[in-house]
């Protein structure tokens, strides 16, 4: 069984956390980092499953979540010294392994659904600094390896060639490899999902 799916992804306040600290401390400068709420993203992937037994699937899938443009201030500590500002975008990419089971199959099904995430996380940084303000050193563009996992349900209508439906999942994406300041990383997803040759195909 082959699907597609778009949707929206609404983020936790840490996805834009891009490196993972609230101050910045070199040794010839420190900075206090203030983020903007992260905001509304939105994804598109694709799933490949395989019947196991009855109503029990297996799955792989990939995808991308992307979050727009917000910015982060770096402040001089307890001062309102403006030192930079970084503009930053999100783009999470998970591979997946999991498992779906099916708890009505009619006409109508509905089912659960949860695997293990191999995350990669992007972030493309712009920097702006104040006039006469040097550079202030932060890593451009970081990027981050993470272990996570997801769960959630769905429901869909089977029309023979195609099954399309609705699908709500939790997304942590940074359960296993955290750094030691790191804040949980989540989303949820509201997708459409549709099923090429519907659920006879399975």
């Amino acid at each position: 069984m082959f699907s597609v799916q778009t949707g929206l992804s609404t983020p936790s306040d840490y996805v834009n956390d891009v490196y993972n600290t609230n101050l910045i401390t070199t040794p010839d400068v420190s900075g206090q980092l203030y983020r903007d709420a992260t905001r509304l993203g939105y994804n598109f992937g694709a799933r490949l499953s395989i019947n196991l037994e009855g109503n029990l699937y297996s799955y792989v899938s990939a995808g991308i979540h992307r979050f727009p443009q917000t910015d982060i201030r770096i402040l001089k500590p307890n001062t309102d010294t403006l030192l930079a500002t970084i503009s930053t975008v999100q783009n999470v990419i998970p591979i997946e392994a999991g498992c779906s089971l099916y708890l009505l199959k009619k006409s109508l099904g509905l089912y659960i659904l949860g695997g293990l995430t191999y995350n990669y996380i992007t972030n493309t940084t712009e920097i702006k600094l104040p006039n006469n303000t040097p550079q202030f050193p932060v890593e451009k563009d970081p990027t981050n390896n993470r272990v996570g996992f997801s769960g959630g349900a769905g429901i869909d209508i089977d029309a023979g060639i195609l099954a399309a439906g609705l699908e709500v999942r939790y997304n942590l994406i940074n359960f296993i490899g955290r750094a030691t300041e790191e804040q949980n990383k989540s989303f949820i997803t509201f997708n459409l999902i549709a099923t090429f040759g519907g659920r006879s195909s399975k």
